[in-house]
């Protein structure tokens, strides 16, 4: 949730009216005190929907955000560079009791 002020948000109300439309609030301020808060209105994006409104209540109240962009091509494929045998040392653990 960001908090902006007012000459701020005039000059780039574009960008924080695409915030809004993410389903991120922004909070406006005047001489450092909040003095309102600009929310999507409407019916959720199709996006925020599908996953349940549970998430999109999460989301509503700034606790999650949704990512924008794609992770890069194999991200999710890399193993991570481990040179000790952990399976090994798994089997350790067990056979010591731990």
């Amino acid at each position: 949730m960001s908090v902006v002020k007012i000459s701020e948000l005039k000059n780039r109300l574009s960008h924080y009216l695409r915030q809004v439309q993410r389903g991120e609030p922004v909070l406006v301020s005047d001489r450092h005190r909040v003095i309102a808060r600009i929310d999507a209105a409407g019916d959720l994006p199709s996006a925020a929907t599908e996953d349940g409104p549970w998430l999109a209540d999460l989301e509503r109240r700034g606790i999650v955000r949704r990512g924008t962009g794609r992770l890069p091509r194999g991200w999710l494929g890399q193993r991570p560079k481990v040179k000790a045998d952990v399976l090994a040392a798994l089997l350790d653990e067990r056979r010591e009791g731990r």
